[in-house]
């Protein structure tokens, strides 16, 4: 299982949702949420920015591991969304994904 895919099922699961659930909170398919936590793909930068929008979760977190789980000053989360959206980025185009 990779890394992230350990890391979405953690976050998954300290928001109390099914696959199914996030799914379909998220507008995709609970087989592409299984995939990802199963490491047999990777989030799309979609995901990511819907994981930030909906549930304040902190995209470096899901990439890295490295800080917090959730986002809870508000004060600069246009800054923080923007920062982090552009490290995703660049982390995909780094392993040629679209």
């Amino acid at each position: 299982m990779s890394n992230i895919g350990t890391r979405l099922k953690q976050i998954r699961k300290l928001i109390n949702k099914s696959q199914k659930e996030l799914a379909d909170e998220l507008m995709l398919t609970k087989q592409a949420i299984s995939n990802i936590e199963t490491g047999k793909c990777l989030p799309s930068v979609s995901l990511l920015d819907k994981l930030l929008i909906k549930y304040n979760i902190n995209i470096n977190y899901v990439i890295s591991g490295i800080g917090e789980i959730f986002i809870t000053n508000n004060n600069s989360y246009k800054e923080i969304r923007k920062s982090l959206m552009k490290e995703v980025e660049k982390f995909l185009d780094e392993r040629g994904i679209n």
